[in-house]
């Protein structure tokens, strides 16, 4: 009879394992977010790199952008120089969308670094993370002797 007992008071094992695979699902997720905006951040540098090394990297590309807005017809006439207007609005538009794509790519990683805070635990990751990187040399009593946990405890419902 007990051991019926002890089979239904146990099912809180299956929901806390939904539970770590979800969070681990939404975990991986947010980390692969944020390699996305990694690599997105490296081609943006990669271009600014290439734009300082070589500014006529960007002659043609300005010239093409130009040309689609109306080319010489934007020209002003000051002193007898042409000033091309449309050259400057095609540079302008095209730091605008840098500095766009850039913002894009930092909120992504910014919303992929949500995701990993909000579903794993900020201590045990900082644990996990610090077992991984030095092994599991530490002493078991050293991560658990935290002096400030009664404080932290009385605000914060455990969890």
């Amino acid at each position: 009879m007990t051991t019926n007992l002890s089979r239904r008071q146990n099912p809180l094992p299956a929901v806390e394992t939904v539970k770590s695979v979800i969070s681990l699902v939404a975990t991986c997720l947010g980390l692969a977010i944020i390699i996305i905006g990694l690599r997105y951040t490296m081609e943006i540098f990669q271009l600014v790199f290439t734009i300082l090394k070589s500014p006529a990297y960007l002659t043609g590309v300005i010239q093409e952008m130009a040309d689609s807005i109306g080319g010489s017809a934007f020209d002003l006439r000051l002193d007898g120089r042409a000033v091309p207007l449309a050259n400057i609005m095609a540079l302008t538009v095209y730091c605008c969308g840098a500095f766009l794509i850039a913002w894009l790519t930092l909120a992504m990683m910014h919303t992929g670094a949500k995701i990993v805070s909000l579903t794993t635990d900020d201590r045990s990751a900082v644990k996990h993370l610090l077992r991984s990187a030095f092994g599991m040399s530490a002493p078991a009593g050293a991560a658990a002797s935290d002096p400030d946990a009664a404080d932290r405890s009385a605000g914060r419902p455990p969890s």
